[in-house]
């Protein structure tokens, strides 16, 4: 049996394209803990979030040993354990005493961890393995991007890095190219520009290069918009933050002010709203001659 815990989710996904066409019949028994990770509860006191962390992945490696031992039966079976606790066991069925005794696998494990366990058969759920695998690579951004919070000396430092940059930098987090081509184009003749296509990305971006505004997309994949400014929020409490989106609808609008937007931009914009918008930043005034 191989056990693959380095890079497992590039591991899994290339293994997927490998297998695609071959005539093995690959099942697999997955064990859910990644959405037991509390977006709100962990950002919430971000010196904590190695403690929330430990304490799941505690649990998942404990779950994950166990199955470890119980799956030495199936020789030629891979067993991954990703970043943010998910457990997946696939074991190539040729026979039917295999099938039988990989469904009884499988209620040992369910009967002891409950709805956090599925069984999968590949060849035919190909398609939504391939989206349990891109899941898996936002997992590994998600993890990053909460142990980036906890580094508290960083963290603090955000104020005092953005106040002694000599120009002034704009983040935008957009997934989409167009219009983070399209901002970047106004705003680089008179800001420095960060790009992330993902708000775990941007996380991650804002902690390191303090920026002066935000032009954040509601709509990305894994955490989304509203989810990314509260986490910015909460390290950086003076950020601005312009949120973004093509859908008005008033409860994103609400809820965007509700977690601290600065202010909201309608796509597609126009260049003059754009720039009035980013000179309300209150960090941009310093750079005003």
């Amino acid at each position: 049996m191989s056990i693959i815990q380095d890079s497992a989710a590039h591991h899994f996904l290339t293994f997927l394209n490998r297998i695609q066409h071959d005539q093995h019949d690959w099942h697999g028994l997955r064990i859910s803990y990644a959405p037991m990770l509390d977006h709100r509860a962990l950002i919430r006191t971000p010196a904590h979030i190695p403690g929330h962390l430990h304490d799941l992945l505690r649990e998942s490696k404990s779950c994950f040993e166990k199955l470890c031992d119980m799956a030495k039966v199936f020789p030629g079976a891979q067993l991954y354990h990703f970043t943010d606790g998910d457990i997946l066991l696939l074991a190539d069925i040729k026979k039917e005493k295999d099938s039988v005794l990989f469904h009884r696998l499988y209620e040992t494990m369910r009967r002891e961890y409950g709805n956090i366990c599925y069984l999968d058969r590949l060849k035919e759920n190909i398609h939504a393995c391939q989206a349990f695998a891109e899941d898996k690579l936002i997992g590994d951004s998600k993890i990053a991007a909460y142990r980036a919070m906890a580094e508290t000396h960083k963290v603090a430092s955000i104020a005092l890095r953005r106040e002694r940059r000599d120009d002034p930098l704009v983040l935008i987090i957009e997934d989409d190219r167009f219009t983070a081509s399209y901002a970047a184009n106004i705003l680089n003749r008179d800001y420095d520009i960060v790009l992330a296509k993902t708000g775990e990305e941007g996380i991650m971006l804002y902690i390191t290069h303090a920026p002066d505004i935000v032009l954040l997309d509601i709509h990305l994949p894994g955490l989304s918009g509203h989810e990314t400014l509260q986490a910015i929020r909460q390290i950086d409490p003076h950020s601005f933050i312009l949120m973004m989106s093509v859908d008005t609808a008033k409860d994103n609008i609400v809820k965007a002010g509700h977690y601290g937007a600065s202010g909201f931009l309608k796509k597609p914009f126009s260049k003059a709203r754009l720039l009035g918008e980013v000179e309300k930043s209150p960090f941009m005034g310093r750079f005003r001659h």
